[in-house]
């Protein structure tokens, strides 16, 4: 029951083999957008791998505040670890492993659009720790609204989530602040990433059509696809993505190539594969002849999803301090 309670968000596995000895229970109280938990187990290791597609109803930011125990682990191969009366955050479209003692906790799941627009210190593995002199402060107010959350209205927990924002935010300082903003724009990206690749049959997908699907400006859409030289390009790469997979899947084989070229988007065969060459240096056909011929073709690419994330928030980062953060 617990694993089914948790699994929209992690994959758990208890610690050790006697499973009599484990125990777990959620208060869970869901306020307009936020959803908020008061939540008590035993120890366990928590896993989320990054996910292939788009999950909009949990493309959420965890922020936790660990009450008694604590957890360390991996998240996006950095290293993290919280004791108790410390805070982390935790991106669910990133992936993280952590293993945790017994503990109890306050979480609250927020939208990544209402962290995007606090612009708050949310980066995947941030640590608010005993060292900072926020952290106090941070603390007493993510427990007040667990306490009285069953009180407080949808707006009343709205604006008492603005405010956790702005004091993550605050407390993450200058350098803090501009890595928050990066993180979260790379993470922003890949939404938009996603919004694509679910769509890239359609040959008019348009950056309006993507900006309103991401609830962004095209002037936000334009700004975060810098990194991919602009929309058009981040587009055309991500039809020529799928195009690989289906030219070397076994199962496609039968499908012409033309075929396989209008279906992920692009009007013009020529156009496709002058571009495919470009991209991975085969064509197409050789390609499929290279698969037909069992031949390992993953070497031409790597799913860098997270590598990809990686790049675009360092690349961020780096142009939001050459702005002055």
């Amino acid at each position: 029951m617990w694993r089914t309670l948790v699994r929209p968000l992690f994959d758990v596995r208890p610690i050790g083999s006697d499973l009599s000895s484990f125990s777990g229970g959620a208060d869970i109280l869901h306020a307009g957008t936020v959803l908020l938990s008061r939540t008590a187990a035993t120890a366990q290791c928590f896993h989320r791998e990054i996910p292939k597609y788009s999950t909009p109803e949990w493309d959420h930011i965890v922020v936790q505040l660990y009450e008694t125990g604590g957890y360390v682990g991996d998240c996006a191969g950095e290293s993290i670890g919280i004791e108790a009366g410390e805070i982390s955050v935790l991106d669910l479209g990133r992936p993280f492993e952590t293993t945790a003692t017994d503990f109890s906790n306050v979480t609250l799941l927020i939208p990544r659009e209402v962290c995007a627009r606090a612009q708050g210190g949310l980066f995947h593995g941030r640590r608010l720790g005993h060292d900072s002199v926020m952290t106090p402060l941070v603390r007493s107010h993510m427990t007040f609204l667990a306490d009285n959350a069953p009180r407080l209205t949808g707006a009343e927990m709205g604006a008492g989530v603005e405010a956790l924002l702005t004091l993550m935010n605050a407390s993450a300082g200058r350098d803090g602040d501009a890595r928050a903003r990066a993180a979260l724009a790379a993470s922003l990206r890949q939404k938009i990433v996603q919004f694509i690749d679910e769509r890239l049959a359609d040959s008019e997908l348009s950056p309006a059509a993507i900006a309103s699907g991401c609830g962004l400006s095209r002037a936000s859409l334009y700004r975060l696809a810098e990194v991919d030289d602009g929309i058009a390009a981040l587009v055309q790469s991500r039809r020529l993505s799928r195009a690989f997979d289906l030219i070397v899947d076994a199962s496609a084989r039968a499908a012409r190539i033309d075929d396989i070229c209008h279906s992920v988007g692009f009007a013009s065969a020529a156009h496709f594969s002058r571009a495919f060459k470009a991209c991975y240096g085969v064509s197409p056909r050789d390609l499929r002849a290279l698969a037909s011929q069992r031949v390992d073709c993953s070497f031409l690419k790597r799913d860098r999803r997270l590598a990809d994330w990686t790049l675009s928030m360092r690349q961020l980062y780096e142009r939001l301090l050459a702005q002055g953060g």
